[in-house]
């Protein structure tokens, strides 16, 4: 059963860079070994105290139990009536995926992967030492507190040429392949491209134990560690809807190597379109480059960005607070990168492009004290297109960004798919009664309305068999154009819910056709590997 809802599109969820912890009062040793059902984790603080705070907030401990007698751990503190300077929990593993949160602990197989700032105490500097088994292996070996950290079977651990991949057992081969090979793949172009070594060793870490809702997802911690966790059944056998970002997506999460770990991102929360238009837009012309996509694929993957971007910020003047999270961030990010990236190779013939825009700012920002929109913006062309989609008035935005792209070499032409029509017309009769959030799931029955309480005569969430005599799914161009003549004529629209019940829902606003721009043609994506 898959969901639509205004406003909301289908997108990896992805976070980049660990909390720093705050200034130091005293020191904490911590130490976690494995246990039935996940891991044990010791602490011992340097002075007695009733009561320690959890330094992250933003860490889900509901299935954190303090094993030590007389404590508890309760809004995210440690407290006893007595003094203590020892204490124990037991951790399982998280029970759902949150968006834009590290996850606390992850199965891998039989393993785990542990989140290091998850555990650190306010106040207080710690150390993070992992107590492995026999046959066990942890990583990486050093600053575990920082990020991400593997304790599980050493047999899934694979080296090659600097970097690691660590995979589940129940992870299907194909899957494991893909993966591997694309994430030592973009170790090397990266590393050539944007010419830096990592500080840490790079790690990759597949597993298909998520606990969802969430079918994918991957994040990066400081400590060079990149975790992929997928969801459900589907995965020995991808659907196609998913190929291509299945191809990018380890090439997206290693980008964050480079542009998110080791320097400062100054707008990581503000604008985090930026470092994450980077990777996006930075694996899709990776990929192309290198054989895993083609430009064909690379084209399509634009254009779901270019749709989603026009969606999100419409016709009104420019509202940062549009693009600091959900799917907007991806899909507007990776539009202002394909807009430097063709501005950057028709100013200099070729010779250059996004890569070396990324390596200059990457290269200032260690040399200084980072780098974010304003030092991103300063290396563009004069008068670049980005200002017409950030900067100009919003009305005219679109047939600006057309009107530019145009020159650049990109041709493009509006193609509403059937799903296209079926969304714009039934959102566009329920956001004239409804008061709240509008949705509409569909399923193999049909379609049923999320409509609650605040839609008038459409609420009560009702199964809906035909809207003007028409199957919403398999006629619904045909159904957007019943309801646009009888919107234009302030004519109520007629629904027949599967009981057989008549829902005549008014409608006296014109119903304009949706705009869904397909890239036709465009300069191709593929560029030099050193």
């Amino acid at each position: 059963m898959s969901k639509r809802l205004a406003g909301a599109f289908a997108a990896l969820a992805m976070a980049c860079g660990a909390a720093a912890p705050a200034l130091a009062q005293q020191a904490a040793t911590i130490e976690a070994r494995t246990a039935p059902g996940g891991v044990v984790v010791t602490w011992r603080l340097a002075e007695p105290t009733t009561r320690v705070a959890f330094f992250s907030r933003s860490v889900i401990r509901d299935l954190w139990a303090v094993t030590t007698p007389g404590l508890t751990l309760k809004d995210g503190a440690v407290e006893g009536e007595a003094p203590f300077d020892r204490f124990e929990i037991r951790i399982a593993p998280d029970a759902a995926e949150v968006d834009r949160i590290y996850m606390g602990l992850t199965r891998v197989g039989t393993g785990h992967v542990l989140y290091g700032p998850g555990l650190e105490l306010q106040g207080m500097d710690a150390v993070l030492t992992m107590r492995p088994v026999e046959g066990e292996a942890t990583l990486p070996t050093a600053d575990a507190v920082k990020g991400y950290v593997y304790l599980g079977p050493q047999e899934a651990v694979m080296r090659r040429d600097g970097a690691v991949v660590v995979t589940s057992a129940s992870a299907p081969p194909a899957l494991t392949g893909l993966l591997r090979d694309g994430y030592f793949a973009a170790q090397k172009f990266y590393g050539a491209r944007l010419d830096h070594v990592l500080p840490t060793e790079p790690t990759l870490i597949i597993s298909t134990d998520s606990p969802g809702p969430m079918s994918y997802r991957g994040d990066v911690t400081d400590t060079g560690v990149i975790s992929l966790r997928f969801h459900g059944d589907m995965w020995a056998s991808p659907p196609p809807d998913v190929a291509v970002p299945l191809g990018t997506f380890v090439w997206h999460e290693a980008f964050h190597l480079w542009n998110g770990h080791g320097v400062e991102t100054k707008d990581g929360e503000t604008a985090p379109w930026l470092h994450e238009g980077g990777a996006e837009y930075g694996a899709l012309v990776a990929a192309v480059s290198t054989g895993v996509i083609d430009e064909d694929q690379a084209r399509a993957a634009l254009t779901q960005r270019l749709n989603g971007c026009r969606k999100t910020l419409g016709d009104v003047d420019y509202d940062a607070r549009k693009l600091k999270s959900g799917s907007s961030v991806y899909n507007c990010g990776v539009v202002v990168q394909w807009i430097a990236d063709l501005e950057t190779r028709r100013a200099s013939g070729g010779t250059r492009d996004v890569f070396d825009l990324w390596k200059t700012l990457l290269d200032a920002g260690r040399a200084g004290d980072g780098y974010g929109v304003t030092d991103f913006r300063a290396l563009l062309q004069p008068d670049s297109a980005v200002g017409v989609l950030m900067d100009g008035p919003g009305a005219a935005r679109w047939a600006g960004i057309e009107a530019r792209l145009a020159t650049l070499g990109v041709r493009m032409e509006n193609r509403p798919a059937p799903s296209d029509y079926e969304t714009a017309a039934l959102w566009h009769v329920a956001e004239g009664l409804c008061t709240g959030s509008i949705g509409y799931y569909t399923n193999e029955d049909g379609i049923r309305l999320d409509t609650g309480d605040r839609c008038g005569v459409l609420s009560g969430d009702p199964k809906i068999a035909s809207v003007e005599a028409l199957d919403p799914v398999t006629e619904s161009e045909a159904m957007f154009r019943a309801i646009q003549a009888r919107c234009a004529e302030s004519l109520p629209v007629r629904y027949e819910t599967r009981e057989g019940r008549v829902i005549e829902a008014p409608c006296d606003r014109p119903l304009t056709a949706p705009t869904v721009l397909a890239v036709t043609v465009a300069p191709p994506l593929a560029t030099r590997a050193i």
